[in-house]
């Protein structure tokens, strides 16, 4: 209503830029990542007994480091592109479950229980959310040139674009 600010968590240096999205993970708790080297957090914000609040490091660790990708959670569970790689992670603990597939500083986005992962490179790829084990599904040949952009699903449709062109496919 004020606009005041009601915390804050310092978290790194000015020189690493820190693009991806925080991530609320309940009523408490956030999770933070970003690449060049910063690794991720899970913090906790409580309220104080004079209405001001305190922060909280949970955990720290470099299991995930987005560079400019959103992780996304899913049964206690975050998946995202760890320097290029899709990765799983423990929320709880931050530990890594699995790192693989190579989709360089691309983007991906959560649908159900699969991972749709814009490359770098220009594919897109379908992959398995699951903490048990990394598995790609399959990948389409999407865009001709590098790709930075988020992939959008609208019903049953997925989006995908660069700077220079645009594709809709329609889902199964």
């Amino acid at each position: 209503a004020t606009g005041a600010k009601l915390w804050d968590f310092p978290w790194g240096s000015d020189r690493a830029p820190k693009c991806a999205q925080p991530l609320p993970t309940g009523e408490d708790r956030i999770f933070l990542s970003a690449g060049y080297g910063m690794g991720c957090l899970l913090i906790e914000v409580k309220p104080r007994p004079d209405g001001s609040f305190a922060t909280t490091e949970v955990w720290k660790a470099r299991t995930m480091k987005t560079q400019f990708n959103n992780a996304a959670l899913r049964n206690g569970y975050l998946y995202g592109l760890d320097d290029g790689f899709l990765a799983c992670v423990e929320l709880a603990t931050g530990r890594r479950m699995w790192k693989d597939g190579r989709y360089g500083s691309g983007q991906s986005l959560l649908v159900g229980d699969l991972v749709v992962i814009q490359a770098e490179q220009g594919f897109v790829a379908l992959a398995e959310a699951s903490p048990d084990r990394y598995r790609e599904l399959g990948r389409i040949p999407a865009l001709a040139s590098k790709t930075w952009n988020n992939p959008a699903v609208a019903g049953p449709y997925l989006l995908v674009r660069n700077d220079q062109e645009a594709v809709c496919y329609e889902l199964p």
